[in-house]
C-alpha cells in the first residue's frame, strides 16, 4: 500500500463550565478558548468556522480555531446545531424551536419563526435559500426562501432527529432515535425511511459521496453504506474487554478518511471510507470529557470539541498522537445587555 503521510491537528475544546477570573482579556472581543458546553461546529474552509452551544453561545474563528470571537445571537437558551452554506449565510437552531439566521457571516442574527416549538438538534444550510432543521418528536422543518417561511415536514413516528447530511442540494439523510435514517432526493421536500436493521439510536451521520456514508450512535454502533443507504452494514468496533461500549456522538467522512468522537474521550478513525475503524489512544484527562462535534478541514486538519489540543500523525494506516498542545484556558462568562461580565467565583 502506498504510504501517505498526513498530519492531523485536533483541537479539542473543553466542554464543561469553568470560571474565568478576569474580564479585561475580552476587552477586544477575542476569545482564545472555548469554555461553555459546545455542541456543534461548522467550517466553510480550512480557516473560517463557527461553534454553537449552551447559553446562546455562537463563536467565530478566522484562523482555523486558534482565536474565537463571540457573536451576539441575543438568547440565553442552548443552541444545538449550526450550519453555513457560504461565508455569509448560515443558520443556528436550539431549544424550543429556536431558529436564527444570518446573511453577513454572523455579525447580525435574526430570529425566524418555527412551525412548532420543538427542540431542534440539527440544522443543514443547503443553499442561501434552502435549509433543513430537525429535532424532537420527529420534527423536520424545511425552508426554500431563506427562512421567511418554514414548512412542517414532521415525521409521523415519535423519534428524535439528531443529525443531517447532504450531498449536493437534492440528496440528503437524517439520522435519529431507534435506528432511524430518512432519505430525500428532492432537497428535503419529501422523505422515505431507510432500513438500518437496528433500533439503536444514531447521533451522527456523514456521507463522502452520494453512495458512501457512515452513521454512528449509542453502544459504539457504526453503520456503513456503499449504495446511498439502500442497505446498511454494521461495523464491529473492537473495544477493550474491560470497557463497555460507548456512545458515539458525531462522525465526519471525507474520501477514505473519517473520524468519529463520543463519550469518555472516544476518538476513532478510518482510512478506508468507514469500512473499518481503529481507536486513537488518549490520555486520562481526555477520557474524563465527552466529545460532541467535529469538522474535518481538508486532508490534514480537524477540529474536535472536547478537552485538550492533540496533534495526530498518520502514516499509511497507522495513527498516533505525537504531541499535546497547550491546555485550553479555563473561563466562564455570563451575558448582560450583550456584554461579557465577570461572574462571582464559585467552587
Amino acid at each position: 500500500m502506498k504510504t501517505k503521510r498526513t498530519t492531523l491537528i485536533i483541537l479539542a475544546l473543553l466542554s464543561v463550565l469553568f470560571i474565568f477570573p478576569r474580564v479585561s482579556a475580552f476587552a477586544d472581543g477575542k476569545i482564545r478558548a472555548l469554555g461553555d458546553h459546545i455542541y456543534s461546529i461548522c467550517f466553510i474552509d480550512n480557516k473560517e468556522g463557527w461553534a454553537a452551544g449552551a447559553r446562546g453561545s455562537v463563536l467565530h474563528t478566522l484562523d482555523g480555531g486558534v482565536n474565537w470571537e463571540r457573536q451576539d445571537v441575543r438568547t440565553i437558551m442552548s443552541l444545538f446545531s449550526i450550519s453555513f452554506c457560504n461565508p455569509q449565510v448560515g443558520w443556528v437552531v436550539g431549544q424550543s424551536g429556536l431558529i436564527f439566521h444570518t446573511t453577513d457571516g454572523g455579525k447580525t442574527w435574526t430570529e425566524q419563526p418555527a412551525p412548532q416549538s420543538k427542540n431542534l438538534f440539527a440544522v443543514k444550510a443547503i443553499s442561501p435559500d434552502k435549509c433543513l432543521a430537525a429535532g424532537d418528536w420527529g420534527a423536520v422543518f424545511y425552508t426554500g426562501d431563506g427562512g421567511k417561511n418554514w414548512d412542517d415536514k414532521t415525521f409521523p413516528d415519535d423519534v428524535i432527529m439528531y443529525s443531517i447530511a447532504f450531498q449536493g442540494e437534492e440528496e440528503g439523510w437524517i439520522a435519529g432515535e431507534f435506528g432511524t435514517i430518512l432519505h430525500t432526493k428532492d432537497g428535503g421536500k419529501s422523505w422515505t425511511k431507510q432500513n438500518t436493521g437496528t433500533e439503536t439510536t444514531l447521533f451522527g451521520i456523514s456521507f463522502s459521496s452520494k453512495k458512501q456514508g457512515v452513521a454512528v450512535g449509542l453502544s459504539s454502533i457504526i453503520l456503513h453504506t456503499e449504495d446511498g443507504g439502500l442497505t446498511w452494514q454494521p461495523i464491529v468496533l473492537a473495544v477493550n474487554k474491560k470497557e463497555e461500549p460507548r456512545a458515539l456522538y458525531a462522525v465526519s467522512l471525507q474520501g477514505d478518511f473519517g473520524i468519529a468522537v463520543g463519550d469518555r474521550g472516544t476518538i476513532i478513525t478510518s482510512v478506508d471510507g468507514g469500512k473499518t475503524w481503529m481507536h486513537v489512544k488518549v490520555s486520562l484527562d481526555i477520557k474524563l470529557a465527552w466529545l460532541s462535534g467535529l469538522a474535518l478541514l481538508g486532508e490534514n486538519k480537524a477540529i474536535i470539541l472536547g478537552m485538550r489540543s492533540i496533534e495526530i500523525e498518520t502514516e499509511g494506516d497507522q495513527i498516533k498522537i505525537v504531541k499535546f498542545l497547550p491546555n485550553v484556558q479555563k473561563w466562564d462568562t455570563i451575558r448582560k445587555e450583550g456584554l461579557l461580565q465577570k461572574e462571582d467565583d464559585r467552587s
